[in-house]
């Protein structure tokens, strides 16, 4: 399934994407950088991360031997293992478990059926509640929209003690062997404190001799959906996970790009944004419990209450320091953010920095990179054409507001993920380039820090 723009592609309405108002004394950046900046340098090969050129699909961060330093996971594509990293504490990474022990390996390549997963995403909660994070990795239907039997399904890694995985997805109720599974997110949509599953797929084929159409639950069997934790029986058992069809979160395409949880109208109850494909209008379901406790989301940024802009990959974080989480996102023409509000969103688009038009804003992520105390934002940069890599950008927060870009040493294949790892009190930015298409040239992976 093919994500990257083509020549030709619809250029966002300029009116949409340019500045237009200045708040706060928050500026947009200067022009791009024409050269890696000196003050970034790749340390992976440092690390101890010595990927070669692979195909990629997802990064995430988590702490999951609970010792205070941010780890991460790479979900790698098809023929590839994934990967958990313990963060060390010193600037390098340790790979975790081994591939000859499938048994307490994190997202094992093959299966131990022999088989190969369609990986996809992965993302972290202590769904048990044991104290140890827990993975949820979804996985796709492969060109020839195969049946997800056991073996190729997706992945629900429960942590039993540290760096002890077990698959349990089909036992726990998440296995979702008729999906083309995309991205997923924790989200405790009923507040009871029981991490809930929110699960984004991609469009059903069409396809007549397709099993799933003849199951009971048809069509929501292949659509996106939330999935209820159950919690646990009064023996502390726990229960796994329901559909939540309370929860409907089933339009075409949700999640397919991302799924991000997010309380946008600050009234206690988490809110879910789920995009679709690049450059396509956005899902925001905003959360119904509160005030009357009841169940389910609307829908209010498709159906105008909530405008949002066109973006290709998004994140939230409260870089205007106000205890309000912005929106930080990426577009064709580069990176942007709308803060947010005591209530909701602002409708004024801010640019944070351009990019060249042999690129499109691909992704963000944001964290503090030269530890100064400010957040800084990592542009993640696709190719706007079938070929090559452009130059990414950390732009880096100045003290009157403006955005200070530096160019990010160049990488082969094209983008694809970007997150933040924390050493020393600083970020690092573990950027993966394997784009997330077996189509797509593989590319290496990248740990971006500041140089001083």
């Amino acid at each position: 399934m093919p994500y990257r723009s083509v020549p030709g592609r619809t250029i966002l309405a300029t009116a949409t994407l340019t500045l237009t108002a200045v708040l706060s004394g928050i500026h947009s950046a200067a022009p791009s950088a024409a050269a890696p900046s000196p003050q970034l340098v790749n340390r992976a090969a440092a690390a101890g991360i010595n990927w070669s050129s692979t195909p990629s699909w997802d990064v995430s961060v988590v702490d999951y031997d609970n010792d205070g330093d941010t780890d991460f996971a790479m979900s790698l594509h098809m023929k590839n293992a994934g990967e958990l990293r313990r963060n060390n504490g010193d600037g390098t990474f340790t790979k975790v478990a081994s591939s000859s022990n499938l048994a307490t390996t994190i997202m094992p390549r093959p299966s131990p059926q022999g088989s190969l997963v369609d990986r996809h995403a992965c993302t972290w909660a202590d769904f048990d509640h044991n104290g140890r994070q827990d993975a949820y990795c979804t996985a796709g239907r492969y060109r020839s929209n195969r049946y997800k039997v056991e073996g190729i399904n997706n992945e629900l890694f429960m942590q039993s003690s540290a760096g002890v995985f077990s698959d349990t997805a089909t036992a726990s109720g998440v296995g979702e062997p008729c999906t083309r599974g995309r991205h997923a997110a924790p989200i405790d949509v009923n507040g009871d404190g029981w991490m809930d599953l929110a699960y984004g797929a991609q469009v059903e084929r069409s396809d007549a001799d397709d099993p799933c159409n003849d199951e009971a639950n048809y069509p929501y069997n292949e659509q996106s959906k939330i999935f209820v934790n159950r919690g646990a029986d009064n023996n502390g058992n726990w229960l796994g996970f329901r559909f939540g069809t309370e929860w409907n979160v089933s339009q075409g395409n949700s999640g397919n790009r991302l799924m991000l949880p997010w309380d946008y109208d600050k009234d206690g109850d988490t809110d879910l944004l789920a995009a679709t494909f690049p450059n396509k209008p956005a899902f925001l379901y905003r959360n119904n419990r509160n005030p009357n406790n009841g169940t389910g989301f609307t829908e209010v940024a498709r159906n105008g209450t909530v405008p949002l802009p066109l973006f290709n990959g998004a994140t939230v974080a409260d870089i205007a320091g106000d205890s309000n989480l912005d929106l930080v996102f990426a577009d064709n023409t580069g990176f942007a953010y709308r803060l947010g509000t005591a209530t909701g969103i602002s409708t004024t688009t801010v640019r944070i920095g351009t990019v060249p038009s042999s690129g499109d804003g691909w992704s963000t992520a944001v964290a503090d990179i030269n530890g100064d105390g400010m957040l800084d934002v990592y542009g993640l940069v696709a190719s706007a054409t079938s070929t090559g890599n452009p130059a990414d950008f950390v732009y880096v927060r100045q003290a009157n507001g403006s955005w200070q870009p530096h160019e990010v040493p160049a990488a082969g294949g094209d983008a694809n993920d970007v997150a933040a790892v924390t050493i020393n009190n600083r970020a690092q930015f573990v950027v993966l380039n394997g784009g997330n298409d077996e189509a797509e040239e593989p590319g290496p992976v990248q740990l971006i820090a500041w140089n001083g």
